[in-house]
């Protein structure tokens, strides 16, 4: 075998389209969790369409920020 391969090959530094993609991963896991969310919402405490909307929105943004922070922690 020759020297070249068995060299060590350098790292590959993170791009930005990983980031991008992980950052359209944690949108869609928000924007589904605030619709089961706002489902359980509904069917469980018989809320109204809105009450169920408030809590989806609220869930969907609170896990929004949770999984950017954790990205975020990641990507440094």
């Amino acid at each position: 075998m020759s020297a070249p391969q068995n060299s060590p090959q350098p790292p590959v530094p993170p791009t930005s389209r990983n980031k991008k993609i992980d950052a359209l991963i944690a949108i869609l896991v928000s924007i589904i969790g605030g619709f089961i969310a706002g489902i359980l919402h509904r069917t469980m405490e018989k809320g109204s369409f809105s009450d169920a909307l408030d809590t989806g929105g609220g869930a969907t943004i609170g896990l929004l920020i949770v999984i950017f922070v954790i990205l975020s922690y990641v990507w440094s």
